[in-house]
């Protein structure tokens, strides 16, 4: 089954760090602990809405079945049949007159794909501190759900270099993390702090999707 990172991959926002054509890992990752798209009793009876137009990403849960609607500023450059025809894990993909497409799956395959985000997560992760591409970053610490990254760094080394192109990659899959998973993508918040590991300060803060518009801005 294809990786619903395939979606991650299209989007193009700074992931060059997430391995988007590696087999999903059999098992959830530790940091996950549920929080991969796992629902409640409640949940099941209930609809939860989250939708901009051309923005946010929609996630409406039904009696079964689960539909999720990705705006199309995250295929920007891609052919969305394409796209919409490379995840299989799901029974319906249906692109839509905006540019977006609605993918419609059961509760199993949004579990699955919650899972597969968060596989893709820690994937990224892994790569920047385990490649040698950034060298002044030394561990990245996540919370449970990925709405926020301590990245601990050589303050001197990662200050003299571009290694700060990596925290815009973990703002854009904890962002990705938080849309897929039903939060408001009005209110959702995605925080990376950059830490000197000698000393524990923090030195500096971003916040997502707040850096992106501003970039966007500029």
């Amino acid at each position: 089954m294809r990786k619903f990172a395939a979606i991650i991959a299209a989007s193009g926002l700074a992931l060059a760090a997430c391995s988007s054509d590696s087999e999903p890992e059999t098992e959830p990752v530790e940091e996950t602990d549920g929080a991969a798209g796992t629902m409640t009793d409640t949940q099941d009876t209930e609809e939860a809405e989250s939708d901009e137009e051309g923005g946010g990403v929609s996630v409406d849960e039904g009696l079964f079945n689960v539909e999720v609607t990705i705006p199309s500023t995250f295929f920007e450059g891609e052919d969305p049949e394409q796209v919409a025809a490379n995840v299989d894990n799901a029974e319906e993909a249906t692109v839509n007159e905006d540019g977006s497409i609605t993918y419609k799956m059961s509760k199993a395959q949004h579990e699955e794909m919650m899972q597969e985000v968060a596989t893709s997560v820690e994937e990224a992760t892994t790569t920047i501190t385990e490649s040698g591409d950034y060298p002044s970053i030394q561990a990245i610490e996540t919370s449970d759900n990925y709405d926020q990254f301590i990245v601990q760094v050589d303050r001197e080394a990662y200050e003299n270099s571009f290694d700060g192109i990596a925290t815009m990659t973990l703002g854009v899959v904890g962002s990705l993390y938080q849309l897929f998973n039903g939060e408001d993508p009005d209110s959702y918040k995605v925080i990376v702090e950059m830490e000197d590991a000698e000393s524990g300060e923090v030195f500096n803060t971003t916040t997502y999707p707040e850096a992106l518009e501003e970039m966007g801005e500029e």
